[in-house]
């Protein structure tokens, strides 16, 4: 904390001391001028300390204890309006005694605390998950003009959050800054352009704030009890109201705009709730009640009216090393689409933040984006070409580790030198400058403000990453398959690519679902993309055929799962959705720590394939997938996920969550000849019933090509080589091409 800004937060707090608003109590009676002695000591304090830093050792503990208090500081339990009402009040009345110290009017809030209430539509979408925040920080625009200032309903939302903020009526700050993470996320995923995401966690007697970037979470926790805590309390909030966009983290490369948004959503039924005391509360038919309401996220996609400016998508990232986020639906949600009870529907407009052009590009949505904080970040902007209009690319950011950085480019240099390939989309350099100057545009150094050797310096081990952008031809996402025969083209597509880069000495390193594209022509094949994680190596690539068909055995477990009665299990616990990270792709040699090759990549797309057939209920009907091919496969502004998409069994939470050690020796277990069989009973049980409602055939023939590979990848010990696994796949497409007939192409 420097000493001025230091000084202005004591000068406040003297005032705020004077009004009563703050009170303080020394601990050795008979001294009169408590006031001005505990000032004095708040302040050597503060600036001795530098805003909660470690204290130095050299630094004495202050000889008299002072007790502050905030006589109108809301206790337990904390009512999330009266804390507002406090946090604005604190704000208020710090400005103006600073403009009255500093002799300055600019000091003018920006930016006011707001309490997400029931009366605001917080409680849209499939996902059924509560991530409403308790409070939350919004622009002043967001704020009706009279003298209450309350929140325009049309602004309570995700894009236009700039802090998501928690209350826990504890002295412990561990439950709120966990809580808060995830409310961090929530405004990540409809808003990927911010550097970095900022939460406030509120307890009995502190403040808490987490900041999070792709190097991490930063955490400070500031006591109110104590005179060093009041103020830099006092100078958090002046920071907080004061703040324009960039300290928030705005990206100054990507220009945003506010817009109207339509959006059509299903009436709530009214329905009851019980409360943690055991008393039912009425949640009132449209708007959820605090057990189930929600902030807008403008991430997608059911039920559209007709909109010009989409947004963002519903990526979800969880990783062995992040908190999950996002939502758990129960077995109702398990129903396919048309079977469940017809909502009615109304239109809703919202207020939405809008990214309009990024890097000088003119941009028309958001194509996908990452919801995790810490890692690559990575987000995708669909974008105009210089030729006006008549062609599209996707424009991809991603904060890289420094030290992987020369990696990176030594890839992208190697890429461009070869012989083009159809099979894969090469990606060009926009902003080389961003890679080279580690300081200016890394974590460390432009988020944390850390200096060139004071990042070499640093006590711990901390990765400093740095942006990089990207442009490559813009490609259909999986997720709008049309048929699982275009999916199978897809990664039939993207393992010739990957057998390509393997020949010129590259490999990918990061086979995941969002690094395969499909086709943009009928009967085409998909391709690879993206090299975050690529290296420079020429692997050894032994080829070794399976002793016997594997046919036999397939068409035995694929009948005794669909032999009637063949009950789903009782109880179908559901795991999120990892729609991101690369944790449950990962081979089990990776896992292990091993060196890569490219068996493991190989061995990756295995994953790919059985996660597809859990992933999703079918593909999109066809207007959903005609629309969204008009408006670029860009995620349209709204709200959950994609409608066919669902989340993961059980079953596969260890794939993605534990210690590696105890990830690599599950999908060993399930790989090897003993658990193998029963580890594809029950896969299918679980692709059954996603698959059926569709269509039984269909779901039929999915499982015999899921069963298939997957005894291949265990008879072989996942050394399947590129040739063997394309000729799997292309002998089913070969055999169920008549299935296809049962669906409609949608891209003419």
């Amino acid at each position: 904390m420097s000493e001025g800004y230091a000084g202005l937060a004591r000068d406040i707090l003297e005032q705020l001391l004077a009004d009563g608003i703050v009170t303080c109590q020394d601990n050795s009676p008979g001294d009169g001028n408590v006031a001005s002695l505990a000032l004095t000591a708040a302040y050597d304090d503060a600036v001795a300390r530098a805003c909660n830093a470690p204290p130095d050792k050299s630094t004495p503990e202050p000889k008299t204890r002072y007790r502050w208090g905030w006589p109108k500081f809301p206790t337990t339990p904390i009512d999330e309006n009266e804390l507002v009402i406090f946090l604005n009040s604190i704000a208020d009345n710090a400005l103006s005694a600073a403009r009255s110290i500093r002799k300055d009017d600019s000091f003018q809030a920006k930016n006011r605390f707001a309490a997400t209430v029931d009366k605001h539509p917080l409680s849209y979408g499939p996902d059924g998950e509560d991530m409403r925040p308790d409070f939350m920080v919004l622009p002043l625009t967001a704020f009706s003009d009279d003298k209450e200032l309350e929140v325009k309903d049309a602004y309570a939302n995700f894009t236009a959050m700039l802090l998501a903020g928690e209350s826990k009526s504890a002295h412990n700050a561990r439950d709120g800054l966990i809580q808060v993470q995830r409310h961090m996320r929530g405004i990540k995923r409809p808003r990927p352009w911010p550097r970095f995401a900022i939460g406030m966690s509120v307890g009995k007697d502190f403040i808490a704030l987490s900041r999070g970037d792709s190097s991490g979470l930063e955490h400070i926790k500031i006591s109110l009890t104590d005179g060093r805590g009041c103020i830099e309390f006092i100078r958090i909030i002046l920071s907080i109201v004061l703040a324009d966009k960039e300290a928030f983290g705005h990206n100054p490369g990507i220009n945003i705009e506010e817009r109207d948004v339509s959006l059509v959503v299903p009436e709530l039924l009214a329905r009851l709730k019980t409360t943690a005391s055991g008393a039912a509360s009425a949640i009132p038919p449209t708007f959820g009640g605090r057990c189930s309401s929600r902030l807008w996220n403008p991430t997608a996609p059911s039920n559209l009216a007709s909109v010009n400016h989409p947004s963002a998508t519903s990526g979800t990232g969880i990783t062995s090393d992040n908190i999950a986020t996002g939502s758990k639906r129960g077995p109702d949600d398990e129903k396919s689409p048309g079977k469940g009870s017809k909502k009615q529907k109304r239109t809703v407009v919202f207020r939405a933040f809008v990214p309009v052009r990024v890097y000088g590009r003119k941009c028309t949505g958001i194509l996908f984006t990452s919801a995790s904080i810490r890692g690559r970040g990575t987000a995708v902007y669909v974008v105009v070409g210089a030729d006006g209009g008549q062609t599209y690319s996707a424009l991809k950011t991603s904060w890289q580790d420094v030290n992987f950085a020369d990696r990176h480019a030594t890839v992208l240099a190697k890429l461009s030198r070869a012989q083009p390939h159809h099979n894969v989309i090469i990606p060009k350099k926009l902003l080389d400058r961003l890679a080279e100057d580690h300081t200016e545009n890394s974590t460390l150094g432009s988020i944390r403000g850390f200096l060139g050797d004071e990042i070499q310096k640093l006590p711990y081990p901390v990765e400093n990453r740095i942006l990089t952008v990207t442009t490559s031809d813009l490609q259909r996402p999986v997720a709008y398959f049309w048929s699982p025969h275009d999916f199978v083209r897809g990664v039939i597509g993207a393992l010739l690519g990957h057998e390509y880069l393997c020949e010129i000495g590259i490999l990918h390193c990061d086979i995941s679902e969002n690094n395969i594209v499909l086709s943009l022509h009928p009967g085409g094949f998909g391709a690879l993309i993206y090299f975050d994680m690529a290296i420079v190596r020429r692997p050894n690539m032994p080829t070794s055929l399976p002793e016997k068909s594997v046919r036999e055995e397939t068409a035995e477990l694929v009948t005794s799962i669909y032999r009637p009665p063949a009950p789903l299990p009782a109880s179908d616990e559901q795991c999120e959705a990892q729609r991101t990270g690369t944790t449950p792709y990962m081979s089990i040699g990776v896992l292990n720590g091993k060196p890569h090759t490219h068996f493991d990549d190989i061995e990756s797309f295995l994953y790919v394939l059985v996660l597809f057939f859990l992933s999703y209920r079918g593909p999109l009907k066809v207007d959903e997938l005609k629309n969204a091919r008009e408006r670029g496969f860009i995620q349209p502004v709204g709200m959950g996920r994609l409608p066919h998409i669902t989340t993961w069994p059980a079953m596969i939470g260890r794939w993605r969550s534990g210690t590696v050690k105890e990830m690599s020796e599950h999908k060993a277990a399930i790989l090897g000849a003993k658990h193998c069989k029963d580890f594809i009973k029950d896969c299918l049980r679980h692709i059954r019933s996603r698959w059926e409602p569709v269509s039984r055939s269909t779901s039929i023939a999915v499982s015999t090509l899921v069963s298939e590979c997957w005894i291949t990848f265990s008879r072989l010990d996942c050394k399947v080589p590129h040739s063997q696994f394309v000729e799997v796949l292309q002998a089913w497409l070969d055999e169920y091409k008549g299935e296809e007939a049962n669906y409609e192409y949608p891209f003419e």
